[in-house]
């Protein structure tokens, strides 16, 4: 009898303790109620008077181990039925309070079969706090009991159980198509094993990268690191439907799947994550806490001990976690097109893979290597294996229904992947990501950003910041700022849907009239020579970039080339006339420099026809005769030579002289190449004529030479030198670095074919030098492959070695094809270069 009424104040003690606020006890409260109804049946008949009896009752079941004595006078009276109704009663709240039981020094309830009521003591271990009174430490006491029941058959047993705690192994199964992250799964491990060093791994990325899979992969592979278990809890940091889970119901989490006893777990949270982090302390268990919202969502959960090993997957960077406690950080990025197929054929087949191995490389360009992506894409395909993956292509690529494409019902869906960080951000934050998915280009800075979100510098960076810790924009190698390829997507989606027309307007206006003005500052820094062009006025230009000298215009252009040609593309596209010109014009003379022909020849293609939309003749024939260049630069001469005569037409009508004497001059070079000695000697002297008296010092110069170039090739060395010699004063006098360039390749010529090497060199060195100090790495190239045309006739010096070395490295970008060859000769004259 004894045993039975033990029980029932166990179990009394055990529902009064709960928690009433917690949402997770209400199951617990209505068992705990229903048992002290239960128990109150049979409490007031041991009172007389009824008034008293509903008082005493409540005061006596609201604190039973102060009451002990009383309730067990009593409950000891109950008859067979009353004692029964009790039993079940509260065996029910016991295994509420503890449905999986512990073994270590713990009460344990069990079913036997034809068995009456036997109960028998044992040491209980009680959680000591610091606060706790003397009766709460005896609540606590009872409370520690562990319950484990089966389907009851005649009785229930309470007595000390097992010595061994089941290991706790909760992880959620992860995939058994695994592909790639082969680096990252070695660096957790690493870091896992590591003697010294921190206890916590951040696993950061842009949604649906794979953070997860790749925590549960590493997670099994790991079990042995972790002998006293692994336990998994997901914070829903970002969750649509769910609210996230606070760092106390997480602790409890983590309690209940160590097997510590519902019951043993004292209601304040601060207590609650103090005892996680003395169960923790010691055991060799990984924690993988998911879907971290930030940092002050997990850092009360981390453990002290250097036993255990944390791995928290979250969207944004968890800065916090790193100076608080030192947190290693491995950042997912997208999967390689290798492991993009990998994934494919894993999913629909090595055959089908490499059957349409032209639409899979499209479509791994289009997810961007998002393995999410992918897996729609190869879920939607393996649904119907008969279909090509064209249509699927074709989807992806365009961007009003790629992420219509990449939607499963009741799976996967991109959208809502995004829309989850989105949907957190501040509205401010959330406007500058709309507002930046509007950047024509590749990669945004934050100059480019200020212009479009309508802010300083600072709040630019600011947003920028924010955008790159949600992972929801990326840093490029260039020190750039880029969408992923969907995230893009995403983005424009949203800024159709929530900004008008006159908002997207503006903002596109305010960057290209900033991209616009500081691509014309850093053309006229590289070359002042050229012709003025008129824009209009600069929107912000406290925004523009400090551009000081040649020097930084070629690293701006280097740094902001390809988002120009991207801009001008889109202007193209969207038929803003006006831009489509001016930009092609201001980048044409870096194409020339860089021999960036291909595009030179593109962008002016689209440039002339913008001029045409414009019925701007003047404009139309300046970019006809820079077209027409182009095309012979690129080694086309009769396209160019028709540019130049359809140009040549147009400044007829105009009547404009000097435009005429311009295209003349450069019809005169392009016939040159083409070996039409006597037609580009006649241009130029046509074009010489018209430039005199006009006090344009470098169109003359530049005259000088094609005829001093002309002469040279007739066999007139004398004459050509008289020309290269005006050419060369004119050009000094004007402090023309460009013009003085060319000419000293010119007279090297001369020199050479003369036979006078040494004098040959010294025009050489004087044109690399040159060359190189006004950014024109094709000619430089050129001037360094002459020099090591003279190898063969004199053994070079260290200098020029290095010079050739030089040009190497122009060749490797613009002519790849040439630099094997360069290499090859400069090992073998090496030695010539030593004993000189």
């Amino acid at each position: 009898m004894a045993e039975f009424v033990e029980l029932v104040l166990v179990a009394l003690t055990a529902g009064a303790a709960v928690d009433t606020g917690e949402a997770a006890s209400t199951a617990i409260q209505d068992a705990y109620q229903g048992l002290k109804i239960t128990a109150g049946k049979v409490l007031r008949r041991g009172i007389s008077d009824p008034d008293e009896a509903g008082g005493v009752v409540e005061m006596q079941l609201a604190d039973p181990r102060a009451h002990q004595e009383e309730l067990e006078g009593v409950l000891a009276r109950a008859d067979d039925d009353e004692r029964a109704e009790l039993l079940a009663a509260a065996r029910k709240v016991l295994v509420l309070v503890d449905p999986r039981g512990d073994a270590a020094g713990k009460y344990r309830v069990e079913s036997r079969r034809d068995e009456g009521v036997q109960v028998r003591d044992h040491n209980a271990r009680t959680h000591d706090r610091d606060r706790a009174t003397t009766e709460n430490s005896a609540n606590a006491e009872a409370i520690t009991a562990v319950v484990q029941a089966g389907v009851v058959n005649g009785g229930i047993s309470v007595h000390h159980g097992s010595a061994h705690t089941p290991v706790p192994h909760n992880l959620p199964p992860g995939t058994r198509r695994f592909v790639g992250r082969s680096a990252e799964l070695d660096r957790l491990t690493a870091f896992a094993t590591a003697e010294a060093g921190s206890r916590v791994c951040v696993l950061d990325g842009q949604p649906g990268i794979g953070k997860t899979t790749l925590a549960l992969r590493w997670g099994d592979t790991a079990r042995g690191l972790f002998p006293d278990g692994q336990v998994y809890v997901d914070l829903r940091g970002f969750d649509s439907i769910r609210t996230a889970v606070t760092p106390e119901a997480a602790a409890r989490m983590i309690l209940g799947a160590l097997h510590v006893p519902m019951g043993s777990i004292p209601p304040e949270p601060d207590d609650q994550l103090a005892l996680l982090l003395s169960t923790l302390d010691e055991r060799r268990v990984l924690l993988i806490i998911d879907n971290v919202r930030d940092s002050a969502q997990v850092r009360p959960l981390l453990p002290g001990s250097r036993s255990c090993f944390t791995v928290v997957t979250a969207r944004h960077r968890l800065h916090g976690l790193a100076v608080h406690h030192d947190a290693e950080r491995i950042h997912l990025p997208p999967l390689t097109a290798d492991e993009a197929v990998h994934l494919l054929e894993q999913r629909l087949g090595t055959y089908r893979v490499e059957t349409e191995s032209a639409a899979v490389a499209r479509v791994v360009a289009a997810c961007g290597g998002h393995p999410l992506a992918l897996s729609v894409v190869a879920a939607r395909a393996a649904d119907d294996p008969t279909n090509s993956l064209n249509g699927i292509v074709k989807a992806l690529e365009n961007k009003t229904e790629a992420l219509d494409a990449l939607h499963l019902p009741d799976a996967a869906d991109m959208r809502a992947v995004f829309s989850l960080s989105y949907d957190n951000l501040p509205p401010a934050m959330a406007e500058g990501f709309r507002t930046l998915a509007l950047f024509p280009g590749s990669g945004i800075d934050v100059h480019a950003a200020a212009a479009m979100i309508g802010s300083d510098l600072f709040q630019a960076r600011e947003t920028i910041h924010e955008l790159v810790r949600c992972h929801l924009l990326g840093r490029t190698s260039s020190g750039h700022h880029a969408f992923h390829a969907l995230t893009h997507i995403y983005g424009l989606e949203k800024t159709l849907r929530h900004d008008s027309p006159d908002r997207r307007e503006a903002v596109v206006v305010a960057v290209l009239n900033h991209l616009l003005h500081a691509a014309s500052r850093a053309d006229r820094l590289i070359n002042d020579h050229r012709r003025p062009m008129e824009l209009e006025p600069c929107l912000r230009p406290e925004l523009l970039p400090i551009l000081i000298n040649r020097t930084d215009a070629l690293a701006w252009f280097t740094s902001e080339y390809d988002n120009v040609l991207a801009t001008i593309a889109f202007a193209t596209a969207e038929q803003l006339h006006p831009y489509t010109w001016q930009l092609a014009w201001t980048i044409s003379n870096f194409a020339y420099l860089t021999a960036r022909l291909r595009d030179w020849i593109d962008t002016h293609t689209d440039a002339v026809a913008a001029a045409r939309h414009l019925g701007d003749r003047p404009v139309e024939v300046r970019l006809q005769q820079s077209l027409a260049r182009a095309h012979g630069e690129s080694g086309d001469y009769q396209r160019s030579v028709d540019w130049y005569l359809t140009a040549l037409d147009i400044l007829d009508e105009l009547g404009d002289v000097q435009g005429r004497a311009n295209a003349l001059n450069g019809l005169a070079a392009v016939q040159l190449r083409a070996n039409a000695l006597h037609d580009a000697f006649d241009s130029a002297s046509k074009a010489l004529e018209l430039y005199e008296g006009s006090g344009d010092d470098a169109a003359t110069a530049s005259t000088y030479s094609h005829l001093g170039r002309t002469c040279q090739a007739l066999g007139e060395p004398t004459k050509a030198k008289r020309y290269h010699r005006l050419a060369e004063d004119l050009y000094a006098k004007s402090d023309n670095l460009y013009g003085l360039a060319h000419v000293a390749d010119s007279m090297a010529e001369l020199e050479s074919a003369a036979g006078r090497h040494r004098a040959a060199m010294t025009h050489l060195r004087r044109a690399v030098e040159l060359h190189y100090k006004v950014g024109n790495l094709n000619y430089a190239a050129q001037s360094c492959r002459q020099l090591r045309s003279l190898l063969l006739d004199l053994a070079p010096s260290h200098v020029l070695i290095e010079w050739l070395s030089k040009a190497i490295g122009t060749l490797e970008d613009n002519r790849k094809s040439e630099a094997a060859s360069l290499v090859e000769e400069i090992t073998n004259h090496r030695s010539w270069s030593m004993s000189s």
